[in-house]
Formats: structure tokens, sequence, C-alpha cells
């Protein structure tokens, strides 16, 4: 496939499948997981015993007198003035499954716009939630059959039995609810394809949702955040992962100094700077730089990075990186993105500005050249965009690696859940529907302390489903080792296909050669092998690395 370069209209950048995949294949691990978490159900003894305990906790704090209480939190201080170099063991996110979890992703990954999915498919996902939200309305018309069984009994010569006869009504209301969802995930973890879910059935809401969804064009479009970080502002790309490190260079675009000619003949001994003004230097005349514009030169990239190195030895695995124009637009301005500007912003991706149908674009959305490494069957996704602007004869390139953390434990508990059978899945069920009772008694009286959302998503802008259910911290040793290989072999190679596009436009390339020689030495995915300990690593928790290079040539 070759990519026509011209300077009226943009370039055509070479993409994948732009629903979200990007050529990903079929269905990855992920995937599965995302889509099994509806028919997950939670540990309600568990969560039972921390709200007592958390309840216990605040009523000793109360009954404590002021003096211990500052004696106390003196000594905590210091505890932690102590261990101020130790790792801090800050618990996992929270999380929500089953119902709470089918209204979420209904609500807030669904209704809107969708954000690009890293590493997984994100209209599965959606088609079994869909599906699932069936078991949340049948556990609520059997809950209020259960109550009004109840309260009809208080108007009969059963009225001691009321009580007994709700309790009883709202206990069997849980347990079908969890037998049906065992069989539905037990289901569901064996199946590795399409869903199927058909839209003929489903709630009004879910039915429009999940048709918007499979008619909708996505996966070019990406929002980002401003994080505001102690070492400065980091911007996140929303659906991407973790911010590694920031890298910027800028040069300014001036012609290459020729090369002088040596014919073999002997020169003077001693130069003299008076001669060589009259007669001249005896090399040949610079000439000018070759026009180019930004789009030029991120096809060149995707192109070069789509080529892979040849040749390939015969043990070489296949290419795994994929290269993609994207646009990138402030999350603050998603939801008034007009359908027409959507469109917009997708020709802006895949075709540059000056592409047809690019008109309508929001000036404040820029495109990006995205390169991207999917492994660990969907779990571990290393991404790098870039970003490039030329004007006034100044070219800066802007690199901002991604990593997004493995997948949550709780979604890994899948698999073992579904292999649980026999009286001792009914037992456990049977007292987790008991709890399940109290549970929702106590927060029909607490409504305002009831979370649910996942912890990481803060209800502002758009969320990322992967985002959410995703660990606080990269921590996986070889999954860790293949993020940095991957960020390390997509960022040399995105430098080298710049500088080879430099020099084919005559390009003086030596504040260029300068400023990514100290990024790759600096950055902390490059250092000659020698690697500092895991707290001063990118992604690593109280990393103290710099962020922000020094550059060495390039004005602005």
């Amino acid at each position: 496939m070759t990519v026509g370069i011209s300077l009226i209209s943009a370039p055509a950048v070479p993409l994948g499948d732009a629903a979200g995949a990007h050529g990903q294949g079929e269905q990855t691990e992920t995937t599965r997981l995302l889509g099994a978490a509806a028919y997950l159900r939670p540990d309600s003894p568990a969560e039972l015993r921390t709200w007592r305990k958390n309840e216990w906790a605040k009523f000793k704090k109360k009954l404590t007198p002021v003096f211990v209480a500052k004696w106390r939190d003196k000594k905590q201080e210091a505890q932690a003035d102590t261990g101020a170099d130790e790792m801090p063991e800050k618990p996992q996110p929270k999380v929500i499954i089953g119902p709470d979890y089918v209204r979420w992703v209904r609500d807030r990954v669904a209704t809107t716009r969708p954000i690009p999915s890293f590493g997984f498919e994100l209209t599965p996902v959606i088609e079994r939630c869909a599906a699932a939200e069936h078991l949340l309305y049948l556990r609520r018309a059997l809950i209020t059959l259960a109550v009004l069984a109840g309260l009809a009994c208080l108007y009969t010569a059963a009225t001691e039995w009321a009580l007994a006869v709700a309790v009883v009504g709202l206990w069997s209301a849980f347990y079908l609810d969890r037998l049906l969802a065992q069989r539905r995930l037990v289901r569901v973890t064996a199946e590795s394809g399409e869903t199927g879910t058909q839209t003929r059935g489903l709630p009004r809401k879910s039915r429009r949702a999940l048709e918007a969804i499979r008619r909708l064009k996505f996966g070019t479009v990406i929002p980002y955040v401003t994080e505001i970080r102690a070492g400065g502002p980091k911007y996140h790309f929303v659906g991407a992962g973790k911010v590694w490190y920031e890298a910027q260079i800028g040069i300014d675009v001036l012609p290459a100094q020729p090369t002088p000619k040596n014919d073999g003949a002997p020169g003077p001994g001693i130069p003299n700077p008076r001669v060589e003004n009259l007669l001249g230097t005896a090399g040949p005349e610079p000439t000018g730089v070759k026009h180019f514009t930004p789009d030029n030169l991120l096809t060149h990239v995707v192109r070069e990075l789509e080529r892979g190195t040849a040749p390939s030895p015969d043990f070489h695995p296949d290419n795994r990186l994929e290269a993609y124009g994207v646009a990138a637009i402030s999350a603050e301005r998603w939801k008034s993105i007009t359908p027409e500007q959507w469109t917009s912003l997708s020709v802006l991706a895949e075709h540059g500005p000056r592409a047809v149908g690019a008109g309508r674009t929001p000036k404040v959305a820029r495109r990006f050249l995205c390169a991207r490494v999917i492994s660990w069957d969907g779990e571990l996704v290393a991404s790098v965009f870039v970003g490039f602007a030329y004007e006034d004869h100044y070219l800066r390139v802007t690199i901002r690696p991604h990593v997004i953390n493995p997948l949550h434990p709780t979604l890994r508990t899948a698999d073992s859940e579904a292999a649980r059978s026999g009286w001792s899945w009914h037992r456990r069920a049977w007292l987790a529907s008991a709890v399940d009772v109290v549970l929702m008694l106590i927060r029909l009286f607490n409504p305002g302390k009831d979370r649910r959302r996942p912890e990481l998503d803060k209800q502002k802008g758009p969320v990322s489903l992967r985002e959410a259910y995703s660990t606080r911290y990269m921590d996986d040793m070889l999954q860790y080792d293949d993020a940095r290989r991957y960020i390390e072999m997509m960022q040399r190679r995105i430098f080298d296909s710049v500088k080879k596009f430099l020099v084919d436009h005559n390009v003086d390339i030596g504040s260029y050669v300068d400023q990514t020689t100290v990024i790759l030495q600096n950055s902390g995915v490059i250092n000659y092998g020698e690697m500092g300990s895991v707290q001063n690593q990118p992604g690593a928790v109280n990393s103290q690395m710099n962020t922000r290079p020094p550059t060495t040539g390039g004005t602005a």
C-alpha cells in the first residue's frame, strides 16, 4: 500500500479498523473479562465486615479524648517521616461489578461519544451489559413483590408473618439473581466470539445506547486532560493509560551545510582568511530547504513505522506496531462537539486539516500521530503520541508516551468464580444473599454514602472503561519490562524516521541529533543498560525522575 504526499491536499494516513480496534483482530482476554464483570457479584460478607470496621473506627474516634487524638496524630506523623523512603501501601482502587457495573457502563460509557478503546473492543462489552440488564429488572420486580407480599400480610390475619414474608422474599430475590448470574457467567467465560446480542427486547435506554455505538465511527478522536503534578502539568490522553514522561524537541529549520568536495589535491598548509574571503570557498553552494508540511512529516513517520526493520531474520517476530492519526481535543469541550464537528474531527485524524470535510473542525483540535503496541492479550498497551508543529522556520516535535496498567484483580476472578459449583457455592450464595438484604437496608437509610461508580471515575468529562478498571500501579515486573521495551523501540524508530525525513528535505540535523541524544539518555527508558531503583522509574510510585530533559539546541 502506497501513501501519496501532496502539497495541495493532506496525505492520507494508512489506518486500521476505525471501530476502536485498529486491526486488533479477534476478541482479546481483556474484552472477555470486562464483559464478564456484568455477571460477577460482590462479596457481600466482606463488604459488611469492612463497613462494620469503618463505623466502629469512627465511633471510637468520637469517644477518644482530644489530647489522646493529638498524641496519636503526632506518633503517626513520626512514623510516616521514618518510612518516607518506603513504598506506600495504597490499596487497589475500588471498582463496582454486577448490576451497578451495568448501570455505570450504560450511563457513563455508552450514552456519550465513546473514547478510543485501547487493548479491548468496546462494542462486545456494551452488548454484554445490555443483555445483563434483564437480571437487574428481574431482581427489582422480585423485591417489589416481596415488599407487597409483606404489606399484604398486614391487612390479613397473618400480621405476625409480615416481616418474615418480606425478609424471605428479599432473600429469595437476591439468591435467584446470584443463581442466574452464575449460570450466565459460566457461559460468558467459555465464549470468545461475538455476543450476538439483539436490540429487540432490550430496555429503551440500553437499546438506544447500543444502536448508537454500533453506528458511530470512533477510535480516531481522543480527548485529553491536564493533570497537575508536583513536577509540573502533564497532559493525559484519556483511555491511553498513565503518562510516563514527556519530551519536546525544537529546532530552527535551516539548510544543511554541504559536504566540501575533496579531489585529493594538497591544500595550503596554513589557512589564510583574507585569501578565502577574496577567492571564496571551494565547496559547493548551499541549497535551500525542500518545502514540507507537518502532515508530510506525519505520513512519512507512519510509513516508516509500518514498514518495520528490514531485512527481518526468520526468528524475528511479526511487527505488532500500529501507527495512525488521531484528532486530539480538550475533554472540557467533549460534550459540546456537534455531529458535524465529529465527522470533521474524524477527517482531520485520517487525512489532515487540508482534506475535504475537515473545514468544520474546531480550531482547538490538533492532529497527532499515535504509535502503539498491544501485548499480553490486550492487557498491556504501550502508546506514544507525537505532535508535529512547523511555523516560521521552527519545527517542534512533542512526544508523550502512555502505558495502561494491568487489569484490576477483581476482574481476574471471573474464571475462578465460574469454576465454583456444588453445595459449597450454594452455601456461599445463601449467606451472601442474606447479607445483601442487610446491605440494602443500610444503603436505604444512608443513600448519600453509597458509591455507585468506580473510584477512578471523577464524574467529570469523558471516562475510559479500561482506565477505570486498571490497577493503581504497574505491579507486574514482566509487564513493566515489556512496556519499557516497547516505548524504547517506538521512540527510537520515531526519532530515526524524523531524522531521515529532515535529511531528505535538506534540513540541518545537528541540533536535532543533540536533543534526541539528551532525551534518550535521560528519559529513564534508555540509559545504556544502567537503571536506577524501581522507585525512580517512569510510572512507578514516588518517581522523582526529571520529566523534562533539557534541550541543547534550537531557539524559539
